[in-house]
């Protein structure tokens, strides 16, 4: 083969594995993805790119995979550092960043990113593109809790692509739709939109999409009472998010069933069983509140942390309640001193009002927002901690109690289980002890 020959050659294979990347990265199997990913990014450096071109086209296709990670931190700082290598995946770009913004409740930063992005694609006479922001726009609202403007946006979204036979968008759509009809009580409604969403996610293999819609719909179906529907769909959405790698979207699965074991046991008299309920609920929350807790160390920026922090609170109060309810005074002595580990000793604490209209479920968020009138409510140090904005960049150290307890780390069991299920660090090598040794 020639040199001509063999350079088109390069080209097609480039290509093709940057389509292999797409439809891998659409139906779920992120790993795979990766694979093709980094095989595409190998053969790029056979290529004399000048232009630019192919660093776009791998760049973006990387700050996809990475946001379908939900690894938000990572694809912000790539995405922003492709704005000034890679010019012409700049709208492509600009949007992605406004996802990423939305995603972690930086909604002006995320509208500026949408108009700079529609504006690029006007002047490119780009309309897809166009479209694509306006559903991501609809996204933004649906996260800031403006529900009116939400559903306008994406009923507008959705003729444009039922129009034009785009069924994945579409069933997008229909999932936020179905949310925003569960959230003001249509519960026909919003069944008939879950089941319409998942059905067009399954035809067209995202399995990841699927997975939201089934979390979605166990929401729905536990609010009707169907316990045994809402375990059934849990599971399964449980099921593809660990097959698939997307670990804290687990942490979400975990969260909700904690979330309704608390709503439970203000229900109903668990009677004999209520210590074993509680243990049954810290079991599945604390591990998943402390892996959201970890998230935030993947954001570059402080302010970044600090937004994901405000949603990481949430999970972490609900630990909290469950903590007090259960009165395992050494679990909650625990829970502070990991808590306050390494953070600022300036506690402030984070208002939830402004999210009290967030609708379930939200995967980029990967939190459960609890009741207003939620029974149990903290109080003195043990809110404090449970609201400390604690800005470390870096997993808190091992706390080692005393010498009594044979070299024990607070949390130890939850952390073991949050690294095991979740696999992220929770906490770093470094040990200090509780008390300081004595002279």
């Amino acid at each position: 083969m020639g040199p001509n020959g063999r350079r088109l050659w390069q080209e097609v294979l480039l290509k093709t594995l940057l389509a292999r990347v797409e439809l891998l990265r659409r139906t779920g199997q992120l790993d795979e993805a990766q694979e093709s990913m980094d095989e595409a990014t190998a053969l790029s450096s056979e290529f004399d790119d000048r232009e630019g071109l192919r660093t776009a086209e791998i760049g973006l296709s990387r700050v996809h995979l990475l946001m379908d990670r939900s690894a938000w931190g990572a694809a912000e700082e790539l995405a922003c550092a492709l704005l000034t290598d890679a010019p012409p995946a700049e709208p492509y770009l600009l949007d992605c960043l406004g996802v990423v913004c939305a995603s972690t409740v930086r909604f002006e930063q995320a509208e500026d990113y949408f108009a700079r992005a529609e504006e690029a694609y006007l002047t490119l006479g780009h309309h897809a593109g166009r479209q694509q922001v306006l559903s991501h726009r609809a996204y933004a609202a649906l996260q800031a809790g403006n529900l009116d403007r939400a559903e306008e946006l994406y009923a507008e979204a959705a003729e444009i692509f039922e129009r034009q036979g785009q069924a994945e968008d579409l069933a997008v759509c229909e999932q936020a739709r179905a949310a925003i009809a569960a959230h003001r009580g249509d519960a026909a409604g919003a069944a008939a939109m879950t089941a319409s969403s998942l059905a067009r996610f399954q035809q067209v293999g995202a399995a990841i999409a699927a997975a939201d819609t089934m979390l979605m719909g166990a929401r729905h179906a536990y609010e009707r009472g169907d316990i045994d529907e809402m375990k059934r769909l849990a599971q399964g959405a449980r099921d593809v998010y660990q097959e698939r790698g997307v670990y804290e979207r687990c942490a979400q699965v975990d969260l909700m069933l904690a979330r309704t074991l608390e709503d439970n046991l203000n229900r109903t008299d668990h009677g004999d069983q209520e210590r074993t309920s509680l243990a049954n609920a810290l079991s599945l929350a604390l591990p998943a509140a402390l892996t959201l807790e970890a998230a935030r160390y993947d954001f570059s920026t402080a302010h970044a942390r600090s937004q994901w922090l405000q949603l990481a609170d949430e999970a972490m109060q609900l630990v909290f309640r469950l903590a007090l309810r259960s009165n395992d005074q050494g679990l909650i002595f625990e829970l502070v001193e990991h808590r306050c580990a390494g953070a600022s000793l300036t506690l402030s604490r984070t208002s939830t009002a402004d999210q009290a209209a967030a609708v379930f479920p939200n995967a980029a968020m990967k939190t459960y927002v609890p009741d207003d009138d939620a029974p149990v409510t903290l109080g003195g140090i043990a809110a404090e901690a449970a609201a400390s904005v604690g800005l470390r960049v870096a997993p808190p150290p091992k706390i080692v109690m005393s010498a009594e307890t044979g070299g024990r780390t607070a949390l130890q069991e939850y952390v073991q289980a949050a690294e095991f299920r979740y696999h992220r660090r929770i906490v770093s090598e470094e040990e200090v002890p509780f008390c300081p040794p004595t002279i």
